[in-house]
């Protein structure tokens, strides 16, 4: 079992105005951009065409932060129906506090959607520890219509170092693909 062939549409969660969190000069939208662009050099050294949905620091023209991830989903609806979409996965990281959690979400009632995100949070943990899943009912989730599964992955809390340290975000998007391996592998 290997990715080529297939087909993986990451989206780099925040962009432009919309900035995500921040912790002392450190803002989500370059920590998850950077993240997004190791992970789609590992999948396509994998044979694996990959989509992304900003390849810079851009947002989608959103009058608020909720209108910007619904013109996001829109965009993603539009750009990449009928392409094929294996894996839709949204990068994320989540605010400093203690009660933040790193883990992977998925879509309500999403079959396939549940197995990709155990398969992630199992290989993510190698990297980072104690990593969970469980649903969420977010619009990237619940309202794109592109892929056969998807989900989106709180890569780690905004305060945390390794997010500067291009060899240990490599490490992050490594233990991606190893989950969108063994999530294969059991699907196929």
């Amino acid at each position: 079992m290997d990715l080529s062939g297939k087909k993986i549409l990451i989206d780099p969660g925040h962009g432009g105005e919309f900035s995500g969190k921040t912790y002392k000069g450190r803002q989500e939208k370059d920590c998850t951009l950077k993240i997004s662009k190791a992970l789609e050099n590992l999948l396509e050294e994998e044979g694996t065409t990959v989509y992304m949905t900003r390849t810079r620091d851009k947002d989608f023209g959103g009058k608020n932060l909720d209108d910007d991830i619904n013109k996001r989903v829109k965009y993603i609806n539009e750009r990449y129906s009928g392409k094929g979409i294996d894996v839709l996965l949204s990068i994320h990281v989540n605010t400093e506090r203690l009660i933040s959690r790193v883990g992977v979400l998925y879509p309500e009632k999403g079959k396939a959607s549940k197995i990709l995100a155990e398969n992630l949070a199992r290989k993510y943990a190698t990297f980072m520890g104690n990593t969970g899943y469980g649903e969420a009912d977010l619009a990237i989730l619940r309202d794109t219509k592109v892929a056969g599964a998807k989900a989106l992955i709180e890569t780690g809390k905004i305060n945390q170092s390794w997010y500067d340290d291009d060899e240990e975000v490599e490490q992050a998007a490594f233990a991606i693909v190893a989950g969108l391996y063994d999530y294969f592998r059991e699907i196929d």
